[in-house]
Formats: C-alpha cells, structure tokens, sequence
C-alpha cells in the first residue's frame, strides 16, 4: 500500500489514500525525542482496509455517523443506503473507499473521490491535510455533481488510551445537553447532561462507556464550544468552523472517540420531521466546507 507521510520537526502523521484516505497515524514529540502515536494504527496498514471502521481517523460524508435503518426522505421522497452496521448506514460512502491523491507536499495533501453507487445523488468530497508544528488542520469538502442532496460531514478519530502509560485520559466537551437515543438512533429530544454523559469538566475516561451525541457550539461559553482530549501532560484540542456544531463520544474499552462533525446522528430523518439537525443542503456551486484544527501542547 502506497502512504503519504508528512512531518515537522514536532508533528508527523502517516495518510492512506487506499484506505479511506486516512489519516493512518498522528505522531506527537514533546521534547524527550521520543515520537508518541496518537491515534489506534493496525501494524499491517492493509487491515486499515479490511476493518475500515476500526483504525486511524477518517472523514464522515456525505453524512457522520448513522442513518436509521439506512432509510431517510428528502424532498419528498424516499431514498435508501445500505446498512452495514447494526441494520443501519453508518459513516457515509467515502471512509471505504481508495481516494486520489491530487498533490502532495512534506506538510500537506489534498485527496479527493467520488461518491459511489450506494449514494443516490453523486458528488464526491476533496480533502486538505496541513501539517502544523503543534497538529494538523484538516478540511472536507462535499460537493454536487449537478443534483441538490442533504448533507453532513465530520472526522471519526481512534484515540490510544494509552498514549502516557498509567495516566488514564480524559476528555472535556463544552455541552449541557445530549441528544436522547434509542438502540443507538436519536428521539430528536435533547436532554441534559448528568454523571456519566457530564464531561463539562474534562473527567477521566476510566470504565465510562458512552455512545453519546452532544450539540455543542455557539449556545456554551466559547463561541465554536470547546472540545479537549488529555493524556497526562498532554493536551490535544479540537477547534472547528463554526459550522461543526456537533460531536460524538464513543468510548470502547480497547481506545475512545471524539467526532467532531456538522450534523446530529440520523440527521436527515431528525430534519423531515422538522426538528434542526444540522443539515446542509448541498447543490451545484453550494459545497459543504468544514474544517477542524487539532493542536497539542504540554499542558502544565
């Protein structure tokens, strides 16, 4: 398999165009000279194939996370994707999928690819990776082939636990409400936040096991929310255009998950009910354009 490897003095991160045009790795060094993997890489990239969901952070699009029963109605009709996990669509068409590699640099690349038959009105997405001395900026574009469609878009990140072995992580999420669910799917009510779905103030992790969808954003203190993950000493913040008003927390025991996206679970149903989601509706010289900026520091 063919990678693109990008590196600063401080930051390096390993991109696979064939599996999903992942961000396979993202290496951090913090002043030891020793480089520390931050995300769940297999040592065989090509199971990064095999098992798309399961390694590395990959772009969501034309929609993050699930759609019910992979059934959702636009404009009046109704459309159908396949379902390929838990009888429901989850992660949109482009996480397995080879993209092309349009350019690459020592710090940067732009991938692109077309959304395939399982999605009923075309388009594709172009993808920026930046490398930063501290991080990486990361943008998506979704866009249309001549056919107006509903869409979202977000990252899906497989974060070690054990990136400072015995410093259990920690996770903060500027949100006081979270989406009701059912069997993994929302209600479209939102509820507050209370023990264990509370991350306002950036508890550990530990044996917490979540599946949660948080609206965040402009309606909390920061204006764009504010999103941090913590191993230690070591601070990872998640900064995104105002437009990713949404994250999920999936936390497994083998790593955890914090998905930075634009849209709610299952958001085009949540919006053919009327309730906002997040939607974008994206049309011919209308893309959906979202970024997000993950930055490190040795926090004190």
């Amino acid at each position: 398999m063919d990678l693109l490897r990008l590196e600063a003095p401080r930051t390096r991160c390993t991109v696979a165009p064939e599996a999903g045009g992942r961000l396979l790795q993202l290496e951090i060094r913090p002043g030891d000279g020793t480089w520390l993997p931050l995300l769940l890489a297999p040592d065989d990239p090509g199971r990064a194939v095999a098992e798309p969901m399961a390694w590395g952070s990959f772009v969501m699009a034309p929609w993050p996370n699930r759609i019910a029963a992979g059934a959702f109605t636009y404009d009046g009709a109704r459309y159908d994707v396949p379902p390929n996990l838990d009888g429901h669509a989850a992660h949109g068409v482009a996480f397995d999928r080879p993209w092309r590699v349009e350019g690459a640099s020592e710090r940067g690349c732009v991938l692109s690819v077309r959304f395939d038959e399982r999605w009923p009105f075309g388009g594709g997405a172009t993808q920026r990776l930046t490398l930063l001395d501290n991080g990486v900026e990361q943008r998506i574009d979704v866009h249309s082939d001549g056919r107006a469609f509903p869409a979202g878009a977000g990252w899906h990140p497989w974060f070690r636990r054990d990136v400072r072995p015995g410093a259990e992580p920690r996770v903060l999420i500027d949100a006081g409400e979270m989406y009701e669910a059912r069997a993994m799917i929302p209600t479209g009510a939102l509820l507050p936040v209370a023990g264990e779905s509370d991350l306002r103030a950036g508890p550990e992790l530990g044996d917490r096991r979540l599946d949660t969808c948080y609206p965040y954003g402009p309606s909390g203190p920061h204006p764009q929310g504010a999103l941090w993950v913590r191993w230690g000493d070591i601070e990872l913040t998640i900064a995104s255009s105002a437009n990713v008003r949404h994250a999920v927390v999936y936390t497994p025991a083998r790593a955890f998950c914090v998905e930075p996206q634009t849209c709610a679970i299952d958001a085009f149903n949540l919006d053919a009910r009327g309730l906002a989601a997040g939607v974008t509706v994206v049309a011919p010289g209308r893309p959906l354009v979202a970024s997000t900026t993950w930055r490190w520091r040795l926090h004190p």
